[in-house]
């Protein structure tokens, strides 16, 4: 899996967003407010990894439970899916 094309990622202040570009702008009313969970799943949806390999990541990189790693990328992604920002395909691990 990997995020479509047309989205930037841009450090506002002291937070991180999800601008989009171009043809994208027209889909998207505004841009996405990403806490550093999503920042982290966003940066490895490169169409190299799976979640489960995300999860993993995620899991050990911010000392949190399996359960909590998965629900996160579960979530985000679910989310991404909705806002029509995630392109589906088997992705290795």
């Amino acid at each position: 899996m990997r995020t479509k094309s047309g989205f930037v990622l841009r450090e506002v202040g002291e937070g991180t967003v999800l601008v989009p570009t171009g043809e994208r702008v027209v889909d998207m009313n505004g841009m996405v407010i990403l806490n550093d969970t999503a920042k982290f799943i966003w940066e490895r949806l490169d169409g190299s990894r799976s979640a489960q390999s995300i999860a993993a990541e995620l899991e050990e990189t911010f000392e949190v439970t399996t359960d909590q790693a998965s629900e996160d990328v579960t979530d985000f992604l679910a989310e991404l899916e909705r806002l029509g920002m995630l392109e589906t395909e088997d992705a290795a691990d």
